[in-house]
């Protein structure tokens, strides 16, 4: 070879080696992926001079490569079938040298090199041939060979800055994201305005995920109730509600089995549905629409989500606990009220009456109640006693209860029997009161003078006569509840002739109806034995040890009103 020719392709090799370095710096500084194989194939078909290139990407789930960039006129299949295995011994290839690779001449390739880095295969380069139909010399391939070695490094080197770039990217969106949540949660704080609380809600959706059509069903007083909703056009009834609350999973992407299932989710175009335990309380659920950027929803999304939507129900929880609580405490105050006014209705003291000792006590349960006790003197020295228990608690029963002490105090003075003033107060309560609201009554006229009670019981338990020497009797000659039925046939009374040491107990079913741990009543056996017991005190000493001995019994624990009235004979 004559010197000039040596000094031309030692120029030339140099030429090479500065172009490679130089390429190479240019390759690993970008992290441009389209930029990187554009130089791949420009440089390629520069170098040897051909007119059609191509980049072959390898897809390693289905073991195929695609054509992902070309230059020149030519069509390749897609998806190509080559064995990766024929390049691991190798790294170029001559289509016309491999029996597997003929059919790419076909499509003028004629040169596949293979693109890959220190860890992994990542495609081919394929070349067609030299326009001036010059062989490629083997030096001109290891140049070649080098250059799709950096691209290759270039390529994962973009591929890697293109994931920290995504990871950087989901990491600043989450770190969006808890400051939201941390500035809605002192937003949400910051009010117990229950409105208020919806329309941040409401914001964040939209302003946070471009959410705009959604709902959210809690679960209060035992049924689901909407909390809020928007954009989904009709209102959810109980059944559909119900039908959302039968669903198992946490997260459920709405198909189109569910919507054979569920097809008014179809109406109000709700794709996605998030089950909420509800910190293991009662289960919320929230329905979303599609986001109005034709995003997917991922799984940071869900994240979000359920963070915003926990937060939203206990903020909203904490309004309705409010509320509760200030109802309760209203409620109570009434209570208390009626049950001052109630306690004012009882007499302050037991009027004195010749031959006869009195003690009465109403001892109230936790709330107002219906029991009602009077004790009334007229001008002659006589007693009219009454007991009483309206069904039910609370204010209704104390109202009919005041209504009952009414009536009776209006009937009084006049001289009426007290058949017919019982008739008369049936008839009264049984027009004007609901049919559930009844009332039953044991009263009695006591005669200083002769020594007789007059009594009617109305379904009361029965006064007990307790003498010495006999056994107790029970006043029981009456009739029917008042209340129950029209006055059609009268009632009936009885007078009994009374005794000196005689002892009358007047009382509601509080008293034997008092349960103790077990679930078993005191019972009217036990109060005669207690009152037995007792016969020689006072009935003011007879009274309070009933009421300790009904305390002890149900251990302090009094679920209803306790109603006595002790009289003795002197």
């Amino acid at each position: 070879m004559s010197p000039e020719i040596e000094k031309y392709n030692e120029k030339t090799n140099r030429f090479d080696l500065q172009t490679l370095l130089d390429t190479s710096r240019l390759l690993i500084e970008s992290h441009d992926f389209d930029f990187i194989l554009n130089n791949l194939l420009l440089i390629s078909m520069g170098k040897l001079m051909v007119n059609r290139a191509a980049v072959l990407w390898y897809d390693s789930r289905k073991t195929t490569y695609s054509a992902i960039k070309k230059k020149g006129r030519f069509t390749l299949p897609d998806p190509l079938q080559v064995r990766r295995s024929i390049f691991k011994s190798r790294t170029t290839i001559f289509c016309s040298d491999h029996e597997e690779l003929h059919h790419l001449s076909d499509h003028g390739i004629t040169l596949l090199i293979a693109i890959q880095n220190s860890e992994q295969h990542l495609g081919l380069l394929a070349l067609g041939p030299r326009v001036n139909d010059q062989p490629i010399s083997p030096e001109e391939i290891k140049i070649l060979e080098s250059f799709v070695f950096m691209s290759g490094i270039a390529i994962s080197n973009s591929e890697l800055v293109s994931e920290l770039r995504e990871t950087n990217r989901k990491l600043d969106y989450k770190v969006q994201e808890l400051f939201t949540l941390f500035d809605l949660s002192k937003a949400f704080n910051a009010t117990v305005d229950r409105e208020q609380i919806k329309r941040l809600f409401k914001f964040a959706l939209l302003g946070q995920l471009f959410i705009r059509r959604f709902f959210l069903i809690i679960t209060r007083n035992s049924r689901p109730v909407v909390v809020t909703q928007n954009g989904i056009g009709s209102d959810l009834n109980d059944s559909q509600m119900s039908a959302l609350f039968s669903l198992k999973k946490n997260i459920v992407k709405v198909d189109d089995d569910l919507l054979k299932q569920l097809p008014f989710l179809a109406d109000m175009q709700i794709s996605l549905l998030l089950m909420f335990n509800n910190n293991g309380g009662d289960p919320a659920i929230m329905g979303l629409g599609n986001r109005i950027n034709g995003m997917d929803f991922e799984q940071t999304d869900f994240n979000f989500l359920i963070s915003l939507g926990s937060l939203f129900l206990m903020s909203i929880q904490k309004t309705y606990f409010l509320e509760d609580q200030i109802e309760k405490q209203r409620l109570e105050e009434e209570l208390h009220i009626a049950r001052t006014i109630q306690q004012k209705l009882f007499p302050d003291r037991a009027p004195e009456i010749p031959g006869l000792q009195i003690a009465a006590k109403n001892v109230p349960s936790y709330q107002v109640g219906g029991d009602y006790y009077d004790l009334i003197r007229d001008n002659d020295g006589n007693l009219t006693m009454a007991i009483a228990d309206v069904t039910g608690k609370g204010v209704p029963a104390s109202l009919l209860m005041a209504n009952l002490q009414s009536v009776l105090h209006i009937l009084h003075p006049f001289d009426i029997g007290m058949v017919e003033a019982t008739g008369q107060i049936n008839s009264l309560i049984y027009q004007n009161t609901p049919s559930d609201k009844l009332i039953s009554s044991s009263w009695g006229r006591f005669d200083h003078k002769k020594r007789t009670l007059r009594f009617v019981n109305a379904g009361h338990n029965p006064p007990l006569l307790i003498r010495k020497g006999s056994e107790p009797v029970q006043l029981s000659e009456g009739g029917v509840l008042l209340g129950a039925m029209p006055t059609i046939t009268p009632y009936s009374d009885m007078e009994i002739s009374l005794q000196k040491e005689d002892l009358l107990i007047l009382y509601t079913d509080g008293v034997t109806e008092a349960m103790n741990h077990l679930e078993e009543e005191y019972g009217e056996e036990r109060l005669i034995n207690c009152v037995k017991a007792l016969r020689d005190d006072h009935p003011e000493a007879i009274l309070e040890n009933i009421v300790a001995d009904i305390k002890n019994y149900s251990g302090e624990h009094i679920g209803d009103d306790l109603t006595l009235i002790v009289c003795k004979v002197t």
